[in-house]
């Protein structure tokens, strides 16, 4: 069951923030809530972006000593 875990989470949280940016724009009047809700939305996904970027980052940092640790000893 672990094993579907994530991409059923992946699945949902994308489809509400698809939700979420169409109830957006609904809501906007039209010809400047197009202009608004496309820069929140490259806003966002920047935001998001640099976001896993750097939780990517974290990742490599923690990996790297031990691969260090690894090639010392032998």
């Amino acid at each position: 069951m672990n094993r579907y875990r994530k991409p059923i989470i992946g699945a949902l949280v994308g489809g509400t923030t698809a939700g979420g940016w169409l109830i957006v724009d609904l809501i906007l009047p039209e010809p400047i809530g197009d202009y608004l809700l496309f820069g929140l939305m490259g806003i966002v996904n920047a935001g998001v972006g640099w976001q896993v970027a750097k939780m990517t980052d974290k990742r490599q940092v923690k990996s790297e000593p031990l691969k260090q640790l690894t090639t010392d000893a032998n």
